[in-house]
Formats: C-alpha cells, sequence, structure tokens
C-alpha cells in the first residue's frame, strides 16, 4: 500500500487513484473514487473498483508479501466519484492463502462487494494451456493503424482514454466504422498511458480495461459491469499487455 505521507501526489496516477487510508474503525478504509478512471457518463470503471478493492484487501491483511490472486466482485451500483469507505473483513487467514471480504460504501450503501483471496506469487515463465496467446501485431503496428478513429462510436472521449493506452489489433477494429464482424473477439497492446509499468494489482484494472467484447458484434452503447471474476497467476512480464476480450 501506497505510504500515507505528503509525496502521496508524487505517485503514478494508479496509485494514487487506488490509495487507501484508515478509517475510524477496524477493517474500515477511506478512499477516493478518481474521475481519471471513469468512462461513459462518469461511471467508473469496473476493473478500476476491484483494483481499489484490492488495495485495501491488502492493506487489510497486513503481510506486504501477499498479492490479490482471485476475486470475485458483484456492483450493485456505479458510485460517485468522491471520497468513499471500503469495508473489509478478514474471512480467513492462512499459512498460504487467505480470504477478505470488501464493500465499496460510498454513501452508507454498498456499490461493489467482492470475496478475494490473497497470496504469493512466483516471478516464473509461464504456462500456456490449450488456448495459446493471442498473436498480435507490434504495438507501434497497432497504434498506426488506429490514427485517430474515436474508441467508442458515437461518444465523448472519457477520462479512461487518457490513462489507458490502447493499442487495438486491426482485425478487431471494423466496429470503430460501424462494421462488427461478428466474430465477438477484440485484441490490443494495453500499457498505463504515464508508463508506470504493471504488477498484479493493476491487473484487477486490465480485466475490465477493453470494451466490451459485444462490440464486435454489435455495437449497443455503454454495457455496464455486472459480475466480475478474476484470477492473477503470475507477476506480469516487463512492457505492454496483450490482451484478448472474447464474448461466449
Amino acid at each position: 500500500m501506497p505510504e500515507e505521507t505528503a509525496t502521496v501526489t508524487d505517485l503514478p496516477l494508479f496509485d494514487r487513484a487506488t490509495t487507501v487510508r484508515r478509517g475510524a474503525v477496524e477493517g474500515e478504509w477511506l478512499a477516493d473514487v478518481s474521475d481519471d478512471f471513469t468512462i461513459v457518463n462518469g461511471h467508473p470503471n469496473g476493473g478500476y473498483l476491484l483494483a481499489l478493492l484490492g488495495r485495501a484487501v491488502l492493506a487489510a491483511g497486513g503481510d506486504p508479501d501477499r498479492h490479490v490472486i482471485g476475486a470475485t466482485a458483484t456492483y450493485v451500483s456505479a458510485p460517485a466519484v468522491g471520497p468513499a469507505t471500503i469495508v473489509t473483513e478478514v474471512l480467513r487467514q492462512g499459512r498460504t492463502a487467505s480470504h477478505v471480504r470488501a464493500r465499496l460504501v460510498p454513501d452508507d450503501r454498498t456499490s461493489a462487494a467482492a470475496v478475494m483471496m490473497t497470496g504469493a506469487l512466483e516471478d516464473a515463465d509461464p504456462v500456456w494451456g490449450e488456448v495459446p496467446p493471442p498473436v498480435l501485431p507490434s504495438e507501434a503496428e497497432c497504434l498506426a493503424s488506429m490514427g485517430d478513429r474515436p474508441p467508442l462510436p458515437g461518444a465523448d472521449t472519457p477520462p479512461l482514454v487518457r490513462t489507458l493506452r490502447t493499442a487495438f489489433d486491426p482485425a478487431t477494429t471494423g466496429w470503430f466504422r460501424g462494421e462488427p464482424s461478428g466474430r465477438g473477439e477484440l485484441r490490443a497492446w494495453l500499457s498505463l498511458a504515464d508508463g508506470r509499468p504493471w504488477d498484479p494489482l493493476s491487473l484487477l484494472f486490465a480485466v475490465d480495461a477493453l470494451p466490451p467484447a459485444t462490440f464486435d458484434v454489435a455495437f449497443t452503447g455503454w454495457v455496464p459491469t455486472l459480475s466480475l471474476t478474476a484470477y492473477i497467476r503470475a507477476v506480469p512480464a516487463p512492457g505492454p499487455l496483450r490482451a484478448r476480450f472474447r464474448a461466449a
């Protein structure tokens, strides 16, 4: 957890936006929901909220060597930008894994709730299953192909677009032009715009950082995140993330 000092403003944007402070009672944490991670109509991104809850969970656990390795969240309503309280409850404190419940309570009502598992992660080579990693053109090629096309058809550019650098695979950008392929798949390189490297906590944001894969089937406008489950398998390698979102 970032230290609560006068230098907090010097932290990278993601760390500032997920900073939590101890509240008045045990298990209570104070946070500020950041406008920099909002999408359409000022709604905070679901992955960002998951990472914010994750920060409080790690603070509640008090073990700097642990990371959030599994999380399931339910989003009841979109919280407003600004001060909020996160209430945590340690359900189980284990030697290798612990479980913590967290609730985001902006106005005396639960806006999002999650149960998270924390544990150690190895910095090791990846092990791939039957589904191979997506093959993408280079990040530079993807960025060049995007040109000045808007990230959301018919919508104002949300603050999240300035926070996250997204380079879409040209083969999955038909929806930009109102020509979705029907395959229901988006592929892209993801980087935080200020150059902050990815770590296990920011991966909780990344899992919900692309537009819905349904845009490649039919563009329907804003699609809110109602439920989200994420598993973090390892410490991410340096550089941009290679992401694939699919609609099943």
